[in-house]
């Protein structure tokens, strides 16, 4: 364990080392002088129209003097109607004047921002998101909502500075049709029902994490205490017409790679950790606290390869979550990290024969992706296109560069 350990902090500060290495300017210049300390969304949902009504309180602390504005990201109007119209900006004590042009609001602050000084603003918002938010059918005909902001696409929903960098603590108050069940970030704080046939769910996260970690899912859920780790609860939620498959499939292993990681990395930071099927997402999201897998994680059979997966987004909670890359040019830290450890607990709970099937398998997938592009290089270059953020072998090389360190 201790030698584990060692290797961890090892493979850090070599990585720290060699990968702040941007020479061009930085394609999203971080927001100097600006430190969000929470988001508090409100939004309503509705069963007969895609479009959300949100109200967004920011919490703000400043780290320099003589800040004017905040600048947060939040997508405009669209051709097509999508997007998001801000109705008011404000603080409680006035109206703030706002300017919210080519994807980006612009707030002008009621008095210039110093060292140490805190405001509150809220924004008042509505649209039909373009992205983020999946609004529609799962594969049931059932009505959802689910949020997909990987890697930048909070800001199609919800005002942030929506950059990987910039951590906050967030809560989700949702306003939403009563037969719906409510799942996010963090520990559930209130549900109230209302005459209207409307519940309103709040969910709040205490530790800090990036937008993209920022969840929402909405729909009709059976959910399962499954167990607890280290007093924190285990959950399972799954579509009600999945309800025996997926309380079978998701019982296991999440508790035992929770052990493994704690005690070979460090202990787990958050409040929860909940399994939930998504129509969002077609393998799955880690998502912190409450992570999303495709609709067709669930066979009731306990497949190898979903329960390689929920190994690989259980390790995102240490690796990607709690500990982050700075910019989205390192995301093979991440993942290179989540896939190692994927094998360690596969080496630790099922075999070294295992392991060492799965590290030649990544072997394969590294050779395949230069075979077809001799250029790829693992660390981007102040990368521009975030269709472009991760590749067949983003996973598999960095794990490999790990293991010949543990070596």
């Amino acid at each position: 364990m201790t030698n584990l350990k060692l290797t961890c902090l090892v493979a850090f500060a070599l990585l720290a080392a060699v990968s702040v290495s941007a020479i061009e300017p930085d394609t999203y210049p971080r927001r100097i002088g600006i430190d969000i300390e929470n988001y508090r969304f409100e939004i309503t949902l509705s069963d007969q129209v895609d479009e959300i009504l949100g109200r967004a309180t920011v919490s703000v602390s400043f780290t320099s003097n003589g800040v004017t504005v905040l600048p947060l990201d939040l997508t405009s109007l669209n051709n097509e109607g999508q997007g998001m119209r801000v109705l008011a900006v404000y603080t409680s004590e006035s109206s703030l004047s706002f300017a919210h042009e080519d994807n980006l609001l612009t707030i002008d602050l009621p008095e210039v921002g110093q060292v140490g000084s805190r405001i509150e603003i809220t924004i008042e918002y509505q649209g039909v998101p373009d992205a983020g938010l999946r609004i529609g059918p799962n594969k049931y005909g059932d009505r959802t909502f689910f949020s997909d902001n990987w890697p930048n696409r909070a800001r199609s929903w919800l005002p942030t500075i929506d950059h990987v960098y910039e951590k906050a603590t967030c809560e989700f108050v949702i306003r939403a049709p009563d037969h719906y069940q409510v799942i996010s970030n963090g520990l559930l704080r209130e549900e109230t029902d209302y005459d209207d046939g409307t519940r309103l769910t709040h969910w709040k996260q205490s530790v800090p994490i990036s937008p993209w970690l920022y969840v929402l899912g909405v729909a009709r859920f059976a959910v399962q205490q499954v167990d607890d780790f280290d007093g924190k609860p285990i959950q399972t939620w799954v579509y009600t017409q999945d309800r025996s498959a997926g309380f079978y499939d998701f019982a296991v292993p999440t508790k035992q790679v929770m052990e493994f990681y704690s005690e070979y990395v460090g202990p787990f930071s958050y409040e929860k950790l909940a399994n939930v099927t998504s129509p969002a997402t077609g393998g799955g999201m880690e998502a912190a606290t409450a992570i999303m897998y495709g609709e067709n994680s669930v066979t009731g059979e306990r497949s190898v390869r979903w329960r390689n997966v929920i190994i690989h987004e259980v390790a995102h909670q240490w690796f990607g979550n709690a500990v982050t890359e700075a910019d989205w040019d390192d995301v093979w830290l991440s993942e290179g990290f989540a896939t190692y450890f994927t094998q360690l607990f596969i080496e630790h709970a099922y075999g070294r024969d295992e392991f060492v099937d799965g590290m030649k398998s990544a072997a394969d997938r590294v050779f395949s992706q230069y075979e077809d592009d001799p250029a790829y290089r693992i660390v981007h270059d102040n990368l521009d296109d975030m269709r472009r953020v991760t590749s067949g072998a983003t996973y598999q090389k960095g794990a490999w560069i790990l293991h010949m360190l543990r070596k």
